[in-house]
């Protein structure tokens, strides 16, 4: 409790989202005999109260209560995953949600591990961390541009809904901790299930926010470490889908370098083009690749350096226009010129759909929708969007007789 206290605590005020995290841990013990709730709860109020009103002297006692379990090894590590219940409660969701912690929670939950002496789990970042005589990992596919606005989080969503209604495990990673669309559309789907009474498939999911340490070196060790432990509690997802920001960072490039597929959308647009090159305007030719396909080399160099296949690299054009434009045909060909000089192969994305856009208030997607529920969309729209999705599939490589045995 005195744990749970310091995490409950970390952001300088107990929200009731994290009282309901602990009401709800206590609830998980209570059956199998391991504690006295009444007691524990009492601890706990006492911790916190002590931590709010002297937070120097409340949380050094606190952390001397910690310290008693130092030595159990299986102790400390249930105290651990208390720990992660709780910091994954924010706002008014229930702690049953996914989410992850904060950088302050991370920050508290990282002494206090510290203080257990328990090893921090190795990240699995450039370096490639030795697998040797461990289980294989999930599969990761990372869904990566340094342009906003492209509809990564809207195709990893589906992608993540699409491959759950297959019977795959799949988790899911928002390393966009600010914009945080992913871990929003599936908060929105949370809620939704519960207000109709109803599940949802639903990945296990981590929200990661970049670090707030002033220090470069330090702050990426926080990141790192961050990263490094969400692939660890989904070691066992079949698949984990990373989404990243629309923006170049540290984090962005860990998921580059941990992605066995990169899916990289981009608007159906010449201006969208050059964050894979620059190209010259009268000729309409490749000039140099762009900053963001080097990091994508250089990741790929690091890969075949440790031994790794490298990156399975899909350009996705996205947000599909239904005209024949002199424009779309010039994006094609330069797109196939790419293709091949640049490395990477071509999908056909999401068509511009305002049925994408309204769904996700929702946290429903085309998948989700029968067709007798169609609230206001037309069977043409919807049958082609779920074709769309049918077509990613496949260029994922999901084999085309499991597709025709599902639903999608």
């Amino acid at each position: 409790m005195a744990a749970a206290a310091l995490v409950a605590c970390a952001d300088g005020s107990l929200t009731p989202a994290k009282r309901k995290a602990v009401a709800a841990i206590l609830e998980t013990m209570e059956p199998r005999g391991t504690v006295d709730p009444a007691a524990a709860s009492n601890l706990f109020n006492s911790f916190a109260n002590g931590i709010r009103s002297q937070p120097g002297l409340g949380r050094s006692a606190a952390l001397r209560a910690v310290a008693a379990v130092a030595g159990d090894a299986e102790g400390a590590q249930r105290l651990l995953r208390i720990c992660r219940a709780v910091s994954g409660a924010h706002g008014g969701v229930q702690s049953g949600a996914q989410d992850g912690p904060s950088a302050r929670d991370s920050a508290v939950i990282e002494e206090i591990r510290a203080v257990l002496d328990v090893p921090a789990p190795k990240a699995l970042d450039e370096t490639f961390a030795n697998r040797d005589g461990a289980p294989p990992g999930p599969f990761v596919i990372t869904l990566g541009n340094e342009k906003g606005g492209t509809g990564k989080s809207t195709a990893a969503m589906h992608l993540a809904v699409a491959l759950l209604k297959l019977g795959y495990k799949v988790g899911t990673i928002d390393l966009d901790g600010r914009q945080a669309t992913l871990s929003r559309y599936l908060t929105n789907r949370r809620a939704l299930a519960k207000t109709i009474h109803r599940d949802v498939p639903m990945p296990l999911h981590r929200r990661i926010e970049r670090a707030e340490a002033d220090r470069r070196q330090a702050a990426e060790s926080e990141d790192k470490a961050r990263f490094g432990e969400a692939l660890v509690e989904l070691a066992d997802r079949q698949i984990v889908i990373v989404d990243t920001p629309g923006s170049d960072s540290y984090l962005s490039r860990l998921a580059h370098a941990n992605a066995d597929m990169l899916i990289t959308p981009i608007n159906d647009t010449l201006l969208d083009i050059d964050i894979l090159a620059h190209i010259d305007p009268s000729k309409r030719e490749v000039r140099a690749p762009s900053a963001y396909c080097q990091m994508v080399w250089k990741q790929n160099d690091r890969r075949r350096a440790s031994g790794r296949e490298p990156i399975d690299w899909i350009v996705m054009r996205n947000r599909l226009t239904h005209i024949d434009a002199h424009n779309k045909r010039a994006v094609a060909d330069l797109l196939d010129q790419l293709a091949e000089r640049l490395g990477f192969r071509l999908a056909t994305g999401f068509g511009e759909r305002v049925i994408f856009h309204e769904l996700f208030l929702t946290g429903l997607t085309v998948l989700d929708l029968p067709d007798d529920r169609l609230r206001g969309w037309s069977n043409v729209s919807l049958s082609h969007a779920r074709r769309e999705i049918h077509d990613l599939l496949l260029a994922v490589g999901v084999p085309e007789m499991e597709l025709a045995r599902s639903i999608l």
